[in-house]
C-alpha cells in the first residue's frame, strides 16, 4: 500500500514539473521556433505575427516572456533565418551581419 502511494506521489510530482517546464521564463526573449519547442505557443505566435504583418515567425521574430504565467509579446524582427537560440536559460537574439 505504501509503495503504491509513493509511486503515485512521485508520478504526480514528475507530471507537475514537466508541465511547468513548458512555459517560457519571465523576462527571457525567445525566437518563435524556440517557443514552439518548449510549449504550446503556436496560436500566440501566429496571432502576434499577423497583427504585425509578419511571416516566418519560427526563425525571424523574437518574443519576450511578459508574465510569470507564460504569456509572450512581440520583442523584435530579425529577418529571415536570423533568430538565434541563445541556449537554455539565456535570451535568444538576432544574428548580426
Amino acid at each position: 500500500m505504501r509503495t503504491t502511494i509513493l509511486t503515485i506521489a512521485v508520478a504526480l510530482a514528475v507530471a507537475a514539473t514537466s508541465t511547468a517546464a513548458r512555459n517560457c521564463k519571465y523576462g527571457v526573449t525567445y525566437c518563435g521556433s524556440t517557443l514552439q519547442r518548449i510549449g504550446n505557443y503556436d496560436t500566440e505566435i501566429q496571432s502576434i505575427s499577423r497583427s504585425r504583418g509578419l511571416s516566418g515567425a519560427g526563425d525571424s521574430i523574437l518574443f519576450r516572456c511578459s508574465t510569470i504565467l507564460g504569456n509572450v509579446e512581440y520583442a523584435g524582427y530579425c529577418g529571415g533565418g536570423k533568430c538565434m537560440d541563445g541556449g537554455q536559460g539565456n535570451s535568444d537574439y538576432c544574428q548580426q551581419d
